[in-house]
């Protein structure tokens, strides 16, 4: 068999794909280390060419992530399934199965889009969301408005769940569980959404400088993401200047240290009161252990959950916080099997992820996070995931 020769003055023909192949990487990229930690020169690596070659196709990092979230999102146009609740979960999960980085783009990537760009994809992403509306309530009628549309993010954040990077359960495993959760939820008794939240005109900041820095950070890294946010936008925000500022946080990844510890003993703290009122060998039942458990956590949810998940966080700083927040998700799981106690160790961790992630998600969008009623909702919301033990079919239409 002859084999042809390739002349070293022969030019080399760019494979017809080559475009989509740097979209992928990109994509990869993006969502294992943040958009601002990957440079065009390791995407162009990634793909096994040089960066000038790269630069034929995309002449920025950040047309290229432009590039990305469209190429990753144009199925949101696409019509939805709608003949019933059950379908339309089996149509959405569909979806979102075989591309498991979405949840991880949605949330940590597409804030670095240009304003008016972010701003259309979010506006088409409610509307996408608005074709779960009509079977849902078919499934469940006589919902206010406030909880409609709690019930609807709340299921969209499960549903980013089959993919999430933080979670390592296998498909096989985390597709079913998912899909129940979901049905769990518009089983869920919700409390009626009542009036919104009035902020105080002014907060009372701590003297301490070193606590009006820690609470400046967690502001902002909340809000902007670790990289986003500055040593000096910490400062001016905490009045705190110059000097004075090093003098309390060598860096910024000293601060990010401080905040994490900050979280992950506020977690703890919570988790210890909550079970000391609730003690299991005075009568009190795991499922109300549990419950005191989680209301505990929604009730600081809003500070700490957007914080400890971040891409772009120093990896040496989140590594030494893993092992307390594994063995938090340890004390849920350990509850979550005292109420329901044939149930797979596996599944109970997997639901306790599910309800951790449901709170930070609901947590994030103000349109359903301002009401007074919130915290209520999302204790029972994640109560209703974590001790779903129905074995009944999907909820079907009520008008038929």
């Amino acid at each position: 068999m002859s084999t042809a020769t390739v002349r070293p003055d022969e030019p080399r023909r760019r494979p017809r794909d080559r475009k989509q192949q740097i979209l992928v990487a990109a994509r990869d990229l993006f969502v294992e280390h943040g958009y601002p930690n990957v440079s065009m020169s390791t995407i162009a690596a990634k793909v096994g060419i040089r960066a000038g070659a790269l630069y034929r196709h995309f002449d920025t990092k950040a047309t290229l992530l432009e590039s990305v979230i469209a190429d990753n999102f144009g199925w949101i146009d696409e019509p939805v399934n709608t003949a019933g609740f059950a379908e339309v979960v089996d149509d959405v999960l569909a979806r979102v199965t075989d591309r498991p980085y979405l949840s991880d783009l949605w949330i940590h990537e597409v804030r670095y889009l240009p304003a008016e760009q972010a701003r259309t994809l979010r506006r088409r992403m409610r509307q996408w969301t608005g074709n779960l509306v009509p079977p849902l309530r078919r499934a469940r009628p006589g919902l206010d408005a406030g909880q409609e549309e709690l019930l609807i993010w709340a299921i969209q954040s499960l549903t980013s769940c089959v993919g999430r990077r933080a979670i390592h359960a296998p498909q096989s495993v985390r597709l079913p569980v998912v899909r129940a959760g979901i049905h769990a939820l518009t089983r869920a008794e919700l409390p009626p959404t009542g009036a919104e939240t009035v902020a105080p005109e002014a907060e009372l900041l701590p003297v301490s400088r070193r606590e009006r820095l820690l609470l400046a950070a967690i502001e902002q890294f909340s809000r902007n993401g670790y990289h986003e946010t500055s040593m000096t936008s910490i400062g001016a925000a905490a009045d705190v200047t110059g000097p004075n500022l090093y003098g309390y946080f060598a860096s910024k990844a000293d601060l990010l240290q401080a905040v994490y510890e900050r979280g992950t003993h506020a977690m703890w703290l919570s988790l210890d009161e909550a079970l000391a009122k609730t003690a299991l060998t005075s009568g009190d039942s795991p499922r109300q252990a549990l419950t005191a458990v989680v209301r505990s956590y929604v009730r600081i949810a809003r500070t700490w959950s957007a914080i400890l998940d971040d891409p772009t966080a120093e990896p040496g700083v989140v590594a030494t916080t893993l092992t307390a927040q594994r063995e938090y998700v340890g004390e849920w799981s350990a509850l979550v099997s005292r109420v329901l106690p044939h149930l797979d160790p596996r599944v109970a961790r997997l639901r306790v992820q599910l309800g951790l992630f449901l709170a930070a998600d609901l947590y994030r969008n103000p349109r359903v996070a301002r009401h007074e009623s919130f915290p209520d909702s999302v204790t029972a919301l994640v109560l209703a995931v974590l001790c779903d033990d129905s074995d009944a079919p999907p909820p079907a239409d009520a008008d038929g």
